[in-house]
């Protein structure tokens, strides 16, 4: 059995979207392949079990039928690191163990997800090092790139993990910087010992956001169209230009999501006369029912939120990239990039696993 540690050198970096491609694809393969998340931060009721959203979605999506228990055996709570700052936590290895036997049972190739970066679980003695160690696993490095100096946390990175590392493959690349990237950081990192094995573009598919999730995040009231609350946003745009203006911009984006005051009935109708997939009211401010009932003619959700303009756009723009991939058109087009623009084929290769 071959276990593959997926580690990041900071947050939202997609190794869980990555980790699950992979399985997908040696599931193709004909091999079993199963996921862990020896620690986790996303906490989830399932049968009456608490677990880890992210080791439970993508070891369902794997087909793994064991018990859910041992999915994710640590979750940082607030209340273990308080537990850890006053030394009273005792070893945790028995539990990832234990996890791990269960789950990787009969397995050709088991998946380890990380946790944020490297450093997160240090605080009770499971930091990303210390968990592929006790677990003597190769690991794969997802790194979100953002300058050069993100090839300097790889290099950092890469001293720390030694031999461990196998391989590091960039995500969420700017389409300007991808040439640089395929190429000089490439190079260079293989020059010192790194293997490269891929970039893969930012997405406006996987940057998207449902409407439901979107109401959920900002606890907006869903005003009408609640069936359409599964439609994908790509873009936002900001609705405080007069009339005519907008009708013109809006005209230029697609699959967007139109932020403007519950006083604005002209922007609000401008924005319905275009293709929208939401309008989001707000300062609590009502829309007459006229704007309604033309909403649910042409099948525009409507999203009531208490805050300002201003602040709505903050929320918006934070919570942006940190959303899970769940939606089945997501795994499909993330499946596609990753698999266009990642050499897998090298990375089994150099981990041991055959054809």
């Amino acid at each position: 059995m071959t276990p593959i540690y997926i580690a990041s050198i900071g947050s939202y970096a997609g190794k869980s979207i990555l980790a699950l491609v992979m399985g997908l694809r040696l599931r193709d393969r004909g091999l079993k392949v199963t996921y862990l998340k020896p620690v986790g931060t996303l906490p989830v009721s399932e049968q009456g079990i608490v677990t880890d959203e992210d080791a439970l979605f993508i070891a369902r999506s794997l087909g793994f039928e064991g018990p859910v228990a041992a999915l994710c055996p640590v979750l940082l709570t607030g209340d273990l690191s308080e537990r850890a700052l006053q030394g009273d936590v005792a070893s945790l290895d028995d539990q990832i163990l234990k996890a791990y036997r269960t789950v990787s049972a009969g397995a050709d190739v088991t998946l380890i997800g990380g946790v944020g970066n490297l450093s997160r679980g240090a605080l009770v003695n499971l930091s990303g090092r210390r968990v592929a160690t006790l677990l003597d696993s190769r690991v794969l490095l997802v790194a979100r790139y953002d300058s050069d100096s993100t090839v300097e946390d790889v290099l950092l990175t890469s001293d720390l993990l030694g031999e461990r590392l196998a391989a590091v493959a960039f995500n969420h690349v700017r389409e300007e910087a991808l040439e640089h990237v395929r190429g000089p950081v490439r190079g260079y990192l293989e020059r010192h010992g790194v293997a490269v094995v891929g970039a893969a573009p930012r997405d406006d598919v996987l940057a998207s956001v449902t409407v439901r999730e979107l109401a959920e995040q900002l606890n907006a009231k869903v005003l009408c169209c609640e069936n359409r609350l599964d439609d994908l946003v790509k873009h936002f745009v900001i609705g405080a230009m007069n009339v005519a203006s907008a009708v013109r911009y809006f005209r230029e984006r697609e699959d967007k999501a139109v932020i403007t005051g519950g006083d604005r009935p002209d922007i609000q109708l401008a924005a319905l006369q275009t293709p929208t997939k939401a309008v989001i009211l707000t300062g609590n401010l009502h829309p007459s029912s006229v704007i309604v009932k033309r909403a649910q003619q042409v099948g525009v959700p409507m999203l009531l939120v208490a805050s300002d303009t201003l602040s709505t756009v903050e929320q918006i723009e934070t919570t942006i990239g940190k959303l899970r991939v769940r939606e089945a058109a997501k795994v499909e087009r993330a499946r596609e990039l990753l698999e266009t623009n990642l050499d897998f084929e090298r990375l089994f290769e150099i981990i041991g696993i055959g054809k």
